[in-house]
C-alpha cells in the first residue's frame, strides 16, 4: 500500500513538520559547526555541495541529508536572472510560522550568491524539502524581519556570523518564502 500524495497546502506543511522533527544533531553536524565556519571548508563546499547535496537528496528524499548533517535543508529552484534557465540551490533555513527563509551569505565571499539575483528577478520558485516540494513566492527581507530572523540563523548553524564578518561590509540578502496552495 503506497502512502497517499499530499494535496493540499496544509498537508505538505504537515508533512515538512514530521520531516523536521525527524532531524538529529550528529557527530558530522559537531563537526561541520567546527569546520564550516573556516575559509578553507567555504572554499571546498562552495563547489562541491551544490553538485552532491541535490543528488543525495533526490536520491534519498532528504532523509540522508536530515540525519547526516543535522540542519534543516532544502533545495531551493529558481529560474536564472539572465539565462532563464531552471537553477537548483541547496540551502539551509529556517521557519517563520508557516514561511521558510533563506539568507544568501555566499561563505563570506564579497559578492551575494546568484541565487540571490535569481529571486529578485523571479520572485517564483520551489522548495524542496524532505519528500515534499511546494510552490512558493520569494520577498526580500526588510531591515526589522532580517534583524528579527538573523539570531535563529545564527542558532541553527555557527558558520553564519563568521560569514557575515568576511563579506567587506555587505549584508546577506535575506528572502522569506511564501508556500502557495
Amino acid at each position: 500500500m503506497t502512502a497517499a500524495v499530499p494535496t493540499s497546502l496544509d498537508e505538505k506543511l504537515q508533512l515538512i513538520a514530521e520531516f523536521e522533527q525527524r532531524r538529529r544533531t550528529t557527530i558530522l553536524t559537531r563537526l561541520l559547526n567546527r569546520i564550516g565556519p573556516t575559509r578553507a571548508f567555504a572554499a571546498v563546499y562552495r563547489r562541491l555541495g551544490p553538485a552532491v547535496d541535490p543528488w543525495l537528496m533526490h536520491k534519498t528524499d532528504g532523509k540522508v541529508i536530515s540525519r547526516w548533517y543535522g540542519f534543516p535543508f532544502l533545495l531551493l529552484t529558481t529560474t536564472g536572472a539572465k539565462s532563464g534557465q531552471k537553477r537548483v540551490q541547496p540551502l539551509l533555513y529556517i521557519r517563520d510560522r508557516r514561511d521558510f527563509a533563506i539568507v544568501g551569505t555566499n561563505f563570506g565571499q564579497k559578492h551575494h550568491p546568484a541565487w540571490t539575483a535569481n529571486l529578485l528577478a523571479h520572485p517564483q520558485g520551489e522548495v524542496e524539502v524532505g519528500p515534499v516540494r511546494l510552490a512558493v513566492t520569494a520577498e526580500l527581507a526588510d531591515a526589522d524581519t532580517w534583524q528579527r530572523l538573523w539570531p535563529s540563523f545564527a542558532a541553527v548553524y555557527p558558520g553564519y556570523p563568521s560569514y557575515l564578518s568576511r563579506t567587506g561590509g555587505r549584508k546577506p540578502r535575506m528572502f522569506v518564502l511564501h508556500p502557495l496552495g
